[in-house]
C-alpha cells in the first residue's frame, strides 16, 4: 500500500515524521507532495521508501490512501485537483478544521492532530487526534485512519462537528494557549524578583509538566488537588479567588470567539 500526504507545513512534517520514525507503518511507499519542492527535497535522499514531489496529482495517481494538510481555504481546490486522478477506493483524509463538505461516494475523514504528538520510541504516544468520519467512510478505512494516528497519539473519535471543533480547541488549540499562559505569568513573575525570565519560565514548565502527570494518572482529582494545596487565606487561595472570579469570563469569551 501506498500512501501519499499532500502538504508540508507544520501538521503535514509532524504526520509524515511521525509516520518516518515508525517504521513507515508497513507502507510499499510514502509519497509526500508540497508546492515547494526545496522543503522535502532531503527526505527522498534519507529512504528508498520516500518520493517527494511538486506535483498533487502524482500523488492521487500512485497512492490508496492521501492525507490532505493544507489550509483550509486551499482543501476544496486541491480536491478538484485529484479528483480526476484518483482511484474509485482512494481513501481521502484531511487536516481541516471548521468544514463541513462531502467528497465522492467512499466520504472523508477528518484528523486533527496536536503539534505535541511527536512520536518516540520512550513515549510512543502524545497528545490527542481528534478524529470525525463522514458516513460514507467505511469501516475498514476507518479502523485504517484511527490505526494510523493511535502509533504516536491517544485518539478521541468524535461524530458530529460541533464536537469536533470543540475538541480541536481542547486538543490542538491548547498547547498555544498554556505557552502564552506560562510566557506571561513568566514576563510578570520576573517583574517582581531577582531570577530571570528563563528560570520562572522553567520552574512554571516543570510544574506544569509534575501536575500534568498527577491529573492524568488519576492520582488526584482536580478538586482534591486543590485542596491539597490550598489552606484558607493562604496565598494560593487568595489566587484561586482571583482566577474563580476572572477565568470564567475569558474562556468563555476565547471560546465564542473561536466557534
Amino acid at each position: 500500500m501506498n500512501l501519499g500526504i499532500i502538504g508540508y507545513g507544520n501538521i503535514g512534517e509532524l504526520i509524515s515524521q511521525n509516520i518516518i520514525n515508525h517504521d513507515f507503518y508497513n507502507l510499499n511507499k510514502l509519497y509526500i507532495a508540497n508546492r515547494t519542492l526545496s522543503k522535502i527535497n532531503h527526505l527522498k535522499d534519507t529512504d528508498p521508501h520516500i518520493s517527494v514531489t511538486d506535483d498533487n496529482t502524482e500523488v492521487a495517481r500512485n497512492c490508496e490512501k492521501i492525507i490532505i494538510s493544507v489550509k483550509t481555504s486551499d482543501l476544496i481546490n486541491v480536491l478538484e485537483q485529484i479528483k480526476p486522478h484518483l482511484n474509485k477506493d482512494t481513501q481521502i483524509i484531511h487536516t481541516c478544521a471548521g468544514i463541513d463538505l462531502k467528497f465522492e461516494d467512499n466520504g472523508l475523514s477528518c484528523v486533527i492532530p496536536t503539534i505535541s504528538s511527536t512520536y518516540d520510541k520512550n513515549n510512543p504516544k502524545k497528545g490527542v487526534s481528534i478524529i470525525m468520519h463522514d458516513e460514507n467512510v467505511s469501516a475498514e478505512n476507518k479502523d485504517f485512519v484511527e490505526d494510523l494516528f493511535s502509533k504516536f497519539s491517544h485518539i478521541k473519535v468524535v461524530d458530529n462537528t460541533l464536537d469536533l471543533e470543540i475538541a480541536t480547541i481542547a486538543a490542538s488549540c491548547m498547547p498555544a494557549f498554556i505557552a502564552l499562559s506560562l510566557d506571561l505569568f513568566a514576563n510578570k513573575l520576573e517583574e517582581r524578583c531577582n531570577l530571570s525570565k528563563e528560570e520562572t519560565f522553567k520552574i512554571l514548565a516543570e510544574t506544569l509538566n509534575s501536575t500534568t502527570y498527577i491529573l492524568n494518572e488519576d492520582i488526584y482529582s482536580p478538586d482534591e488537588l486543590i485542596n491539597k494545596v490550598a489552606t484558607k487565606n493562604g496565598i494560593t487561595q487568595k489566587g484561586l479567588d482571583v482566577l474563580d472570579e476572572d477565568l470564567p469570563a475569558i474562556y468563555k469569551r476565547l471560546i465564542c470567539n473561536l466557534l
